[in-house]
């Protein structure tokens, strides 16, 4: 997790050290409340992270927020929270992320077995010649 505000380094560019982390994220959870919404930084976090369409980008929207205020997110399913039941929202974005990581798990586990039975197919050909 990378709040900008927790690791200062003074004289660093913001923007730099900001859009080098959502680079290093496997996913990136955007916190969507009645200011938050109105920021120029978090809109530009935003369709900074939408460059990339293979890592998640998850909304949790303060309950409240029209949904027609979410610009470029708004077509996007999302998490809603309300600032008064806030652990509701984290047992859904926990067990998302959770699904996200099962799954990238499994992907892995798939590489590994194709790049497995490739190594075996190039041990068989070898063999033959």
């Amino acid at each position: 997790m990378f709040v900008a505000e927790w690791y200062l380094s003074p004289g660093e560019r913001l923007d730099t050290k900001v859009f080098g982390q959502i680079e290093k994220s496997d996913c990136v959870v955007v916190l969507l409340t009645r200011n938050g919404i109105r920021s120029n930084w978090v809109q530009q976090e935003i369709g900074y992270s939408l460059k990339n369409p293979n890592r998640p980008l998850i909304p949790v929207v303060e309950k409240g927020i029209d949904p027609r205020e979410l610009a470029a997110l708004q077509l996007r399913d999302y998490v809603e929270y309300d600032p008064d039941q806030y652990q509701q929202a984290l047992m859904k974005l926990s067990t998302y992320v959770g699904s996200l990581k099962l799954k990238r798990e499994e992907q892995e586990k798939t590489l590994l077995v194709v790049g497995g039975l490739l190594a075996f197919l190039l041990l068989l050909s070898a063999g033959r010649r």
